[in-house]
């Protein structure tokens, strides 16, 4: 059996660091920890495919950790399945997540209700500048003093 190895970007004791994630087609047992001169020895391509691919630019959006909810393995495994922003989450496809699992239908419903407040929260915090705005009082001097 050829097992798979994947590579990702993971916190741990506050400081980003490369993992890898080993899977045996047929075995439900999966290895995973930070990365070890054997995996890239053993993954050479994945490493490469992996590193080529921390080079590209970040997608504009919200980020999977700001999600109520969210923890930092359901968030590597959306990213795994190329979905790394909230919005992207929201526009996913609901069979794709449940095969991932039920709390990922969750998330992508509370990703969903995120997305509908957003518009309101930025209309809410507009409203209230222009109302500080027209609680100050106004200067009458010529000079701006």
């Amino acid at each position: 059996m050829a097992a798979k190895g994947i590579f990702f970007e993971r916190e741990l004791n506050g400081d980003m660091r490369d993992f890898c994630r080993i899977s045996v087609p047929g075995v439900r047992d999966v290895w995973e920890g930070p990365v070890r001169p054997e995996d890239l020895a053993r993954f050479p391509e994945q490493w490469a495919e992996y590193k080529a691919g921390k080079k590209k630019p970040k997608k504009k959006g919200g980020g999977l950790s700001e999600l109520p909810g969210m923890t930092e393995p359901r968030r590597i495994e959306l990213e795994l399945a190329d979905i790394e922003t909230i919005e992207e989450l929201a526009e996913a496809e609901e069979p794709k997540l449940r095969q991932m699992g039920e709390p990922y239908v969750q998330l992508k419903k509370i990703a969903e209700l995120q997305m509908q407040a957003k518009p309101k929260r930025a209309a809410k915090k507009a409203a209230t500048k222009v109302e500080e705005v027209a609680d100050e009082p106004a200067d009458d001097s010529a000079d701006g003093s």
